[in-house]
């Protein structure tokens, strides 16, 4: 069984940022500047990093943001190495869902690569449905952004992404799947792998 618990000791929080850091270091530069820059933030719960947990062992970590106390960001998901490829990350981002909506989450979002289809295909899984692209300031890289609505009320969620992404471009479901056949054959975890055997 998968629990997610916040980080609340300082040196819990180290952990994760270390964990988190590493894993996304190398596709976002920025990342661990990021975190510093938001210190704040985290001390007031409106970003969080979750450590994900199964009895008493440490599979990874999720971090997370409160937009607003109805709107969540998924900002990252990381699940160690000898812990991969066993759904671990389905089974968090299911769990996430459940504790959001006991808070009465509406909305969560979600944004990757958009040629990391492994990324797209847990989407796909849990419930998130791609509504358009983000350009990002920083990577100067586009990113798909999925939403899933987990409330029984309807929303214009395209219409909240432009509020709470700057470089959002929202997407018809035709160019969604367009977009999708144009990076069908890109995974980025893929290509990592592949580079660093060849090396």
């Amino acid at each position: 069984m998968i629990k997610l618990k916040r980080t609340s000791t300082q040196e819990e929080f180290d952990k994760g940022v270390e964990a988190l850091t590493s894993i996304f270091i190398e596709e976002y530069p920025y990342y661990s500047t990021w975190i510093i820059n938001h210190l704040d933030q985290f001390k007031n719960g409106e970003k969080q990093i979750l450590s994900i947990n199964n009895e008493n062992e440490l599979l990874g970590y999720l971090m997370i943001h409160f937009c607003t106390d109805k709107i969540v960001k998924i900002n990252g998901i990381y699940v160690f190495e000898n812990n991969k490829g066993k759904g671990i990350a389905t089974l968090a981002i299911n769990e996430l869902t459940k504790l959001l909506q006991k808070m009465d989450v509406q909305l969560i979002f979600v944004q990757t690569r958009l040629d990391n289809n492994a990324v797209v295909h847990l989407f796909d899984k849990t419930g998130y449905n791609l509504i358009g692209k983000n350009f990002h300031p920083v990577e100067l890289k586009e990113n798909w952004v999925a939403c899933n609505n987990v409330s029984s009320l309807e929303f214009d969620e395209q219409k909240v992404a432009l509020e709470i992404y700057d470089g959002f471009t929202p997407l018809s479901e035709q160019e969604v799947q367009e977009l999708r056949n144009e990076h069908k054959d890109g995974n980025l975890v893929l290509k990592k792998r592949i580079k660093k055997i060849g090396d």
